[in-house]
């Protein structure tokens, strides 16, 4: 195992959506034998960790609560243990993590404690937060429970499980998923089953390159197996925002709302504005992914924040597509889309007022 950086990522997805038997189908293939996995129960007794059956010789679980909330500080201790352990030659080296979370967690606390620890962060990466939907009654379940909807919201990469059985319904489920998450690519997964390169070569770069769909809320998108493709019909307009809401029997509103801008805009107001609808409404933000030009960048840069955390915004060596507009894509949670389309500008004009000349009369 080198010093360098290595990717971890979350598999996260309701209760009976499929995670476990999604493991194990990965577990079994070379590409990821050198896997360290991170199991996490809801509840007293941990019984997923006998049921996964792990390359690594050594399994941590963390009991007694979620990854989310209780045992957040047993999640940095465990992953810089492995560390430890394979330092001392304890447990073989390994090439990545996976974290499979309880079907009721939230994904983005853990998301960000990648992002705020630093002992964490310099040798751990987020790789990206793979989700699974149960093919059957996951439309049901995603409207019913707001864990479900967070999960599905918070996704680089939705799996449609179940979609084998004679009563799913994965053409629904995806039409719901859609709403709530129009940017990641979504796989049907039959038998349990997905071909590991789905989700290994997920990454940064893969979770912008959905971005190109960020300005067409029409874009056609099915269901599909293995390949992530989609047609796309772009309308290029001075200024667009789309968003697509998903209500809830609870009240529990996402909206994924999408910015394209025509014009650079500088990093300064950029910035400004990101940390004021922070400081606002962190908690209610889930997260923004974007891919966007700022005045005086030679390259466009990626922006990546969960709730109140922001990643080092990364500098691209090129554009992912001929679409050199700025994107922007905002998950939130009971904010409506015009009044996060109307802070921006309301903050841009703001902005500009303060930097114009002031005319002193002679």
């Amino acid at each position: 195992m080198s010093a360098t950086s290595l990717p971890l990522t979350i598999i996260t997805g309701f209760l009976g959506s499929g995670k476990t038997t999604l493991l194990n189908g990965l577990l079994k293939d070379s590409r990821l034998e050198r896997t360290a996995v991170i199991v996490n129960e809801f509840g007293e007794i941990g019984l997923d960790h006998l049921l996964v059956e792990s390359a690594m010789d050594q399994m941590m679980l963390l009991d007694n609560g979620c990854l989310c909330c209780t045992v957040r500080g047993d999640l940095v201790d465990t992953l810089l243990d492995l560390l430890r352990r394979v330092e001392a030659e304890e447990i073989p080296a390994f090439d990545r993590v996976m974290v499979e979370t309880t079907g009721l967690a939230d994904p983005a606390p853990i998301v960000q404690t990648l992002a705020t620890s630093e002992a964490v962060a310099e040798r751990f990466h987020l790789h990206a937060v793979v989700t699974t939907v149960d093919g059957i009654n996951g439309a049901d379940t995603i409207t019913e429970y707001p864990e479900a909807r967070a999960q599905a919201a918070m996704a680089d990469l939705l799996l449609v499980t179940k979609t084998d059985r004679p009563e799913a319904n994965p053409a629904r489920v995806s039409a719901a998923l859609a709403s709530l998450n129009p940017t990641a690519p979504r796989v049907a997964v039959s038998g349990g089953i997905v071909d590991p390169a789905v989700i290994i070569e997920l990454g940064r770069a893969a979770d912008h390159l959905a971005m190109e769909d960020a300005g067409n809320p029409d874009a056609e998108d099915h269901v599909h197996d293995g390949a992530c493709g989609h047609d796309h019909d772009h309308d290029h307009g001075h200024h667009h925002g789309h968003d697509h809401a998903h209500g809830s029997v609870h009240g529990f509103d996402i909206q994924s709302v999408s910015l394209v801008l025509d014009e650079d805009m500088d990093w300064e107001t950029l910035a400004g504005w990101l940390d004021w609808i922070l400081a606002l409404r962190g908690a209610d933000i889930l997260r923004v992914k974007g891919i966007v030009q700022p005045k005086g960048f030679d390259r466009p840069v990626l922006i990546h924040g969960v709730q109140h955390v922001f990643f080092p915004p990364t500098e691209m060596g090129d554009w992912p597509d001929e679409d050199r507009r700025s994107r922007l894509v905002v998950i939130a949670r009971d904010i409506p889309a015009t009044a996060l389309k109307a802070s921006l500008a309301s903050y841009r004009a703001n902005r500009a007022a303060l930097d114009a000349p002031i005319s002193v009369p002679a």
